[in-house]
């Protein structure tokens, strides 16, 4: 067990007394009474500004930060039966009540350590049951998912984790999912992810987001320890948490402790370094999002002309969300993105092949990427009819309209011609070889010419939709008509073709 200072027992009393009485009709009143319908904002700026000055005063050890939490939402704290999530089940069960949420407890069996992992399971269970504490338990086999996805262990788990975390909101069993990392859990992710290979979003640490909050974030393991001693709060050892075969418990074990005693703040400078990446990192994607752009076939990226060393460095960013766009999401790495951003020094039409059998193609001012797969459609035919087509990633439509209704100008844009003059036989279909365009101008020439001229990337080329018979091209969607099918003034069946 543990004993109490006099100290302490003041500090308790006086605590309880105050949280009871004097600190509900402070909030709850005097508040509601100035600032009316805006209370909760100015609640809880009161809860942490009462709550620092006695955890100063009296030198509580713990401060979980709990502003992020609405009113009336159900929490489930992911507890593994360890010291770190059973002190935040803990504090979080006894301040629920006051802060106006519910707590819950959610736990993954990962399969792992057998039986062992089933008793630490039980071990929460039992905790939950005995102080009428809602738990959510999920059970999973993370060694055959390692072995089927050939991926380690730790990562393993940690996916299944959070899909099950995902599941927990999902099924409405609770609104967000509080995880006990915490202060020296945030230093060995940002030294894992320096090790490994990282750009300034790896340094950001571990974040939350969406419905994953972080309480312990900001707390020193120390002071998660003390809070146990001094509640007496139970929990179990997790066997494998001592054991430096995984990579994380490494670093915890062995490098943290050489580093923290020539640096005994690392902890605290590692997350300023953090925080500021994470604000970089936030800024350099927002700018980089505009950029870039997803297509029927992948993603597309425009550059600058000539791009210095800072249009090059949004320009990796963009590469990077243009990877996630065409589905590879972690198997890729900075060789990759270094390949793609050589393109931009070299010439229209050049190629790399990236994870995923995705290409990335230079063109003019562009870099395009291709999924696997998205030129399935290519070679496609339709026949030249009225109507409304999901052709090659576009919408075509052919519609017959009223002459005495087009003017002039109408006639100059490419979208009008007359139906009479085409063959027979024509389709709708993509680019081939050898195809011949009669220009408006005079003369004929080879279409894959007249795109060059055009300036017409590659990639949509590929996809182009064209009105044919034939080697002949007579109108090419969006761009232009042929000489031989120009509308007149004796036309008597002018076909109007738009491209979407």
């Amino acid at each position: 067990m543990f004993t109490l200072s006099f100290g302490k027992l003041y500090y308790n009393i006086t605590f309880f007394l105050f949280c009871q009485t004097l600190y509900p009709v402070i909030t709850k009143k005097i508040f509601f009474f100035v600032f009316g319908q805006k209370k909760r904002v100015f609640i809880n700026i009161l809860h942490l500004t009462l709550e620092i000055f006695f955890r100063l005063c009296y030198n509580i050890t713990m401060f979980p930060d709990l502003s992020g939490i609405p009113e009336n939402s159900t929490v489930a704290v992911a507890v593994s039966g360890g010291c770190d999530s059973m002190c935040l089940l803990h504090y979080m069960s006894q301040v629920a009540g006051k802060c106006g949420f519910t707590v819950a407890a959610i736990n993954v069996e990962h399969g792992i350590r057998g039986e062992e992992s089933v008793r630490d399971t039980e071990f929460v269970r039992d905790y939950c049951k005995e102080r009428d504490i809602l738990f959510f338990p999920y059970s999973a086999d993370v060694p055959k998912k390692a072995e089927r996805e050939k991926i380690s262990l730790e990562e393993a788990a940690r996916v299944v984790r959070y899909e099950c975390f995902a599941d927990a909101v999902k099924s409405g069993k609770c609104d967000l999912v509080a995880t006990a990392h915490h202060l020296r859990d945030n230093a060995e992710s940002v030294l894992f992810n320096l090790f490994r290979g990282t750009g300034v979003k790896g340094l950001s640490g571990i974040r939350g987001g969406g419905y994953i909050i972080r309480p312990l974030i900001n707390v020193k393991k120390s002071e998660i320890e003390e809070y146990a001693r001094e509640n007496g709060v139970p929990f179990v050892n997790d066997s494998t948490n001592f054991s430096d075969e995984y990579t994380r418990n490494y670093i915890r074990l062995n490098v943290l402790p050489v580093i923290e005693k020539i640096f005994p703040q690392a902890e605290t400078s590692i997350a300023r370094l953090s925080e500021i990446a994470y604000e970089q990192s936030l800024y350099i994607e927002k700018q980089a999002e505009k950029l870039v752009r997803a297509t029927d076939f992948g993603a597309e990226i425009t550059f600058p002309a000539r791009a210095d060393a800072a249009d090059k460095a949004l320009i990796r960013a963009a590469i990077i969300s243009a990877f996630k766009k065409c589905g590879i999401i972690k198997d890729y790495g900075k060789a990759h993105a270094d390949d793609v951003l050589a393109l931009i020094d070299k010439q229209t039409g050049k190629t790399v092949h990236l994870p995923r059998g995705v290409t990335a193609r230079r063109e003019y001012g562009k870099i395009l990427f291709k999924r696997n797969g998205a030129a399935e459609t290519y070679g496609e035919t339709l026949p030249f009819a009225e109507g409304e087509y999901r052709f090659c990633g576009h919408t075509v439509k052919i519609e017959r309209v009223p002459a005495e209704k087009i003017d002039s100008t109408d006639l100059k844009s490419g979208l009008y011609l007359d139906g009479d003059k085409l063959p027979a036989d024509a389709t709708i279909r993509t680019k081939r070889n050898g195809d011949v365009f009669g220009k408006f101008g005079g003369g004929n020439k080879k279409l894959c010419d007249y795109y060059t001229d055009l300036k017409i990337p590659y990639a949509d080329r590929e996809t182009l939709p064209v009105v044919a018979a034939g080697g002949r091209v007579y109108a090419i969607f969006g761009i232009a008509v042929s000489r031989d099918v120009k509308v007149t003034q004796s036309t008597e069946r002018l076909i109007k073709i738009t491209k979407e």
